[in-house]
């Protein structure tokens, strides 16, 4: 698989409708995310990977429908309610059986916080790494 673009293709139209559209909110936050295939799904990178679009049929993903997962949803105030943690420990997500269930307005924040979550961890790992080459240890 060569693009996501492809990657959705061949996807059922619903789901596919789904993922176009999470896609198109993800960049319009952040053009400059780097798209990558990580465990054979987009998953969208600044330091770290933020988020990533999973459709049903994938390995580890819904049974139905797609759900857009935070990598450090942990770490989220999920002030809006819908981020589902279950038993993971870091990694939340949402669920989509239809693209017309899709909030954009609570998905923008989400994202912008998500964002702003991989910018203050990679700070503090820059930081870390920079204490540990003052006193000697690496």
């Amino acid at each position: 698989m060569s693009t996501v673009e492809e990657f959705f293709f061949d996807l059922p139209k619903e789901n596919r409708e789904i993922c176009e559209r999470l896609r198109a909110i993800i960049l319009s936050v952040a053009p400059q995310f780097e798209e990558k295939f990580l465990y054979g799904v987009p998953y969208y990178f600044r330091h770290r990977p933020v988020t990533c679009i999973w459709p049903a049929g994938v390995w580890g993903g819904p049974k139905r429908g797609v759900f857009i997962g935070f990598c450090r949803g942990n770490l989220l105030s999920n002030e809006q309610g819908i981020i589902e943690m279950g038993n993971r420990k870091r990694f939340g997500l949402i669920r989509f059986y239809h693209v017309k269930e899709i909030k954009e307005e609570h998905l923008l924040e989400i994202l912008h916080e998500a964002i702003m979550v991989d910018e203050e961890v990679a700070r503090e790992k820059k930081k870390r790494k920079g204490n540990k080459s003052k006193t000697g240890k690496l």
